[in-house]
């Protein structure tokens, strides 16, 4: 609740300066309290506050005359530094919803200043058709961003004088709710056109959301090329009054009123809306000048005046007028709240960076782990290798302890011959066997039964490269058939949180006979009685032996 009890107060600030206007309550709209701060000129410039602490001195000393302190107001901004887009979010659930568009605007959005300030308004469902030929269904929403440093400035500002400011908003959404409060009937396609003194706001609204705002620079139009912060630009702006509009500045402001209303139908909904009612409010005598002016450039549309001055049913105060927007801004509560700019960082947003911290160290964990395990199975490749190495130069030497124990080359020369043909080069075969296995597969387990066969169990990442994979062993050149023993799935959990869904699967690998190893066993025994009594027997059953099996 704004102010105390049912009091509600509201404070905009202008290019002419500051008012604050306080209501007894929001049905007859009585006033309670109001005040005026004119700016000096030069202050605020093209709705930008050009001297910062010029104004903060101003609104602190304005405040204590007023007895302002401890106000705590709702309070509306120039339109000019805010930013509308439409975005379409992929969830309906409010808290999916919020959470994409922050991440959209903190991330996607493209806008012309940093460190932005937004709130979004849902304005409807739609359903897309997505690259997979799904319909998904989507939120359309309204985002409004305006540049934090500005927004900060007021809020900061006002709480040195003293005043808390409880929300803000866009006079856009200050001056609808006003107009659709008096009129007794909300906005449609509706245009409504806000005249100020050295200035004119528009703003269009699609279902009673605005999707619009421009504002034109009357001074503009009365001097080709202003020079915007020079004496005689800021007295003329002082100067001028809201009595009347000059001829020039009918002409142009009806012509780009009509610019806009085209763009509004055939650029923003491709002609399938137009506006069909139109709504001014300022001042009184240009305001009917105005009106008229559209009414007979615009016949075919509704054009309304909003007669603040004595709107029926509510208090009757000429002050309501010059208050407009500010009363727009005290009027609001949580059912007709649409937008809120003041910044705040919720719980979400101060853990993000905890939370992404987070996330990266387990997702460094898991490569750290993936890449430890892949590490040890290349070691234990490695080892087997070297095994293999090993074996092959015992064979060698025990070759060599035989020609030498039988005294004799020729014979000798045979045998080593033959269990050369039929040794198997078993480094060839694990390459073979390894280099056909998928991406991301590897070998769990491995078993050769001697001279005839090898059970193979390996871990994939899909269960397709099972199939792929006996394919590829039926065609090896060491392999006479192949077949899957088995199929099985498991959870990998050596990753931790970012464990992975592997597959397994268990190979017979039928080999090819080798001959010559019988040749060779057969050379063996042949040379047995060649070796007499200096022959070691025993060293021959080891060569035999270690020629079938590699």
């Amino acid at each position: 609740m704004l102010g105390l009890a049912s009091k509600k107060a509201g404070l905009s600030i202008e290019q002419t300066g500051v008012r604050y206007i306080q209501l007894k309550n929001n049905k007859t709209w009585e006033i309670e309290k109001q005040s005026f701060l004119p700016l000096d000129p030069g202050t605020i410039i093209e709705n930008q506050i050009a001297d910062v602490e010029g104004l903060r001195e101003q609104i602190r000393q304005w405040a204590e005359q007023e007895a302002l302190k401890g106000s705590r107001v709702a309070l509306s901004v120039p339109p000019s530094q805010v930013i509308i887009r439409k975005m379409s979010i992929p969830a309906i659930q409010p808290k999916q919803v919020q959470q994409l568009v922050a991440l959209e605007v903190e991330t996607g959005l493209h806008l012309p200043f940093e460190e932005p300030v937004y709130d979004y308004i849902s304005v409807g469902r739609d359903k897309q058709m997505q690259e997979d030929g799904r319909e998904e269904e989507v939120t359309r929403v309204l985002v409004f961003a305006a540049p934090r440093k500005l927004i900060t400035e007021y809020i900061d500002i006002l709480a040195g004088a003293g005043i808390k400011t409880e929300s803000v908003e866009v006079s856009a959404t200050a001056l609808s709710r006003m107009a659709e409060i008096s009129q007794g009937h909300p906005f449609g396609d509706t245009m409504l056109v806000h005249l100020e003194p050295a200035q004119l706001d528009v703003y269009m609204f699609r279902e009673g959301q605005p999707v619009f705002m421009r504002t034109i620079n009357l001074l503009d139009i009365e001097q080709e090329a202003p020079v915007f912060e020079s004496e005689s630009y800021l007295a003329q702006k002082s100067a001028l009054g809201a009595d009347h509009l000059s001829p020039e500045q009918l002409v142009e402001v009806i012509a780009e009123i009509s610019r806009m209303l085209n763009f509004y139908q055939y650029s923003l909904h491709d002609g399938a809306a137009r506006i069909n009612e139109l709504v001014v409010t300022g001042a009184e005598t240009s305001r009917q000048q105005l009106v008229n002016e559209l009414r007979q450039a615009l016949m075919e549309m509704e054009i309304h005046e909003l007669l603040l001055e004595s709107t029926p049913g509510k208090h009757a105060d000429a002050a309501l007028n010059l208050y407009r927007v500010a009363v727009g801004a005290a009027l609001v509560d949580e059912k007709n709240r649409q937008i809120d700019l003041v910044p705040r960082e919720n719980r979400e947003t101060r853990l993000f960076p905890y939370i992404l911290a987070g996330m990266l160290v387990v997702w460094v964990l898991a490569v750290g782990t993936v890449a430890f395990y892949y590490v040890t199975l290349q070691r234990q490749t490695e080892d087997q290798v070297v095994q293999i190495q090993q074996l092959n130069t015992e064979l060698q030497v025990k070759v060599l302890k035989l020609q030498e124990s039988t005294g004799t080359t020729a014979s000798p020369e045979k045998l080593i011959e033959a269990i050369m043909q039929a040794r198997s080069d078993a480094y060839a075969i694990l390459n073979e066997i390894n280099g056909a296995i998928p991406a991301g597969g590897i070998i769990r387990n491995i078993a050769y039964q001697q001279g005839s066969s090898i059970d193979l169990t390996v871990d994939f990442t899909r269960m397709d490269q099972t199939s792929s994979y006996l394919a590829r062993l039926k065609e090896m050149s060491f392999t006479v058939g192949a077949s899957v023993q088995r199929i099985y799935q498991e959870t990998d959990t050596g990753a931790g949180a970012a464990a992975a869904r592997m597959y397994g699967a268990v190979y017979r690998i039928d080999m090819m006979p080798n001959n010559a190893a019988g040749a060779a066993s057969q050379a063996a025994q042949a040379l047995v009685p060649q070796a007499g009594s200096g022959a070691d027997t025993k060293d021959l059953e080891e060569v035999t032996d270690d020629a079938k099996n590699p």
